[in-house]
């Protein structure tokens, strides 16, 4: 059995090496795992039920929720919004611009739950003036790539969600640990940007005269609603008035009343935020439905079992198993996006892991964590090509800017890892 899985493994790897979608390579080469481990009658048993069983799930309704959500204020303009009222108040100061995209990175991320779409958005809005400040290329796009990541920590984060569905862990708990993890990465963003502006003033000349504070205040006006929408989706989940699940539907609900009571959407801006969702929700459920035939697989070959069997046997401390889970992660990030990363580890490292003793919700903000990394270590670094395409920089210079930063990544998961209660205060507050 475990030649058959290591075989499917590889096999699994060899399609998305060769560039087929990582839901059809899923389903592909776990149906071939189920045909040589238990044969045609399993096989057809389980494309039969898994897929859809796996996706008929009340709590993965939250997801394409949020999706709706975060297109509804998209097409609002009320992203944009956002990086203008930090740039009033933050944009005077050297590297003011940055320490702005820092602070749009942390409201973005708390209505967008997507950090490809956190970057497109703060690079639209930020690049233009930071190239007409005269600020370095490689350290602006560097910096802009690394904030679009806040969005995969910060609730509502996607990854967070697809966490909980898969491993049967609280969506509403998962969230909000993710809340002071998010905010420590924000502060290591901050110190790092001030560490490069320091070190090389050169890559952030000093901006212009501060704005009066009129004009500062005045700008606040298009955010507030933004703001209220935020605390209250955040204030929600933390009280239990409403659950996790249902947090997505009254949140994109309010996103579409605004949108609509400040003209801010008319009927083809509306159609094209619906049309945007499902396909961005359909890609979402379709890895999660063809995981759930390679998740079976995977349980049918008892790889999981033998793997604890063998660490239990050879004394293996439960420390040194994590980081060698962590480090897979990590170089799996260099090839594969973060929604992949978690869809093809977590059946076989969340039961080793917790079978070990590890709690559930702090494994979850690890592993997001870690699969955050990968978003800008290349060759693979989703985000360093997204912002490389929205600004036209060669993509070779938007990574030579991210490197700081994913050192200061590194020490944030060290962080991490030696205090758990950074994750795990918050939700032991809601018990």
């Amino acid at each position: 059995m475990t030649l058959v899985a290591i075989g499917i493994v590889i096999l699994l790897f060899l399609l998305l090496i060769n560039g087929m979608p990582v839901a059809f390579a899923l389903l592909v080469s776990g149906a071939a795992g189920l045909y040589f481990t238990g044969g045609y009658y399993p096989l057809t048993g389980v494309l039969k039920t898994g897929p859809y069983e796996h996706v008929a799930s009340y709590t993965l309704s939250t997801l394409p929720m949020f999706v709706l959500m975060a297109e509804f204020l998209t097409v609002g303009r009320f992203t944009r919004d956002l990086f203008a009222a930090s740039h009033r108040w933050l944009g005077h100061v050297r590297g003011g611009i940055t320490y702005a995209a820092v602070a749009g990175g942390v409201m973005l991320s708390a209505i967008s739950g997507s950090s490809t779409a956190a970057a497109a958005t703060l690079s639209a809005a930020a690049y233009p003036e930071m190239r007409r400040y005269g600020y370095g290329e490689s350290f602006s796009t560097g910096a802009l790539a690394v904030i679009g990541t806040l969005a995969i920590m910060i609730p509502p984060s996607l990854g967070l969600v697809l966490y909980g569905v898969f491993t049967e862990t609280s969506v509403g708990a998962l969230l909000m640990a993710g809340l002071l993890p998010g905010a420590v990465t924000a502060l290591g963003y901050i110190l790092t940007i001030n560490f490069l502006v320091r070190r090389n003033p050169d890559v952030a000349p000093e901006a212009a005269e501060p704005l009066p504070v009129r004009e500062r205040i005045a700008g606040l006006k298009s955010v507030w609603p933004i703001l209220l929408l935020m605390v209250g989706m955040l204030a929600a989940i933390y009280s239990g008035v409403i659950t996790p699940t249902e947090v997505g539907a009254v949140g994109a609900l309010a996103a579409l009343v605004l949108a609509v009571a400040m003209r801010r959407m008319g009927l083809r801006a509306f159609l094209s935020a619906l049309g945007a969702a499902t396909r961005n929700s359909t890609m979402i459920l379709s890895i999660i439905a063809c995981a759930a035939v390679f998740g079976v697989f995977l349980t049918m070959t008892g790889v999981t079992q033998n793997l604890l069997l063998a660490i239990e046997q050879a004394n293996i401390p439960p420390f040194a198993v994590l980081m060698l889970v962590l480090a897979l992660l990590l170089v799996l990030g260099f090839f594969l996006d973060q929604l992949a990363i978690l869809v093809l580890t977590l059946p076989l490292t969340y039961p080793l892991l917790t079978g070990l003793g590890y709690d559930a919700v702090w494994l979850g903000v690890l592993f997001v964590k870690t699969s955050e990394i990968g978003l800008i270590t290349p060759p693979m670094g989703l985000n360093a090509f997204v912002v490389a395409s929205t600004t036209n920089v060669p993509v070779r210079q938007v990574f030579r800017g991210v490197w700081p930063f994913v050192i200061a990544e590194l020490i944030i998961l060290a962080l991490l890892i030696a205090f758990p209660s950074i994750a795990l205060w918050l939700p032991t507050q809601m018990r």
